[in-house]
């Protein structure tokens, strides 16, 4: 910043010269505000619904269990396309 743009900045606020920052270092938890996030915002026409956080949890917990049954099995594209059979195969001679 040279020195022109720096003298035609006005600072009026009052507050600087109470406040001493002479002292001040970064908050040692900043780091790790943004890696776990435990607010949510719910949207106006939910907060209705879920009055509260246990409200909100219990319905998370019963779209889990659902979407863990309605969850088809696994199987590989040779399962799928030719299905086992209980018959024994013919030995060959």
């Amino acid at each position: 910043m040279s020195k022109r743009s720096a003298a035609s900045i006005v600072d009026d606020d009052p507050l600087d010269r109470e406040i001493d920052f002479s002292n001040a270092r970064p908050n040692p938890f900043a780091a790790g505000f943004y890696k776990s996030k435990n607010v949510r915002i719910l949207a106006p026409d939910l907060i209705e619904i879920f009055p509260d956080s246990e409200a909100v949890n219990e319905a998370l917990r019963t779209l889990v269990r659902l979407s863990e049954a309605q969850q088809p099995l696994k199987r590989s594209a040779r399962t799928a396309a030719a299905p086992k059979t209980s018959a024994k195969k013919k030995a060959r001679p």
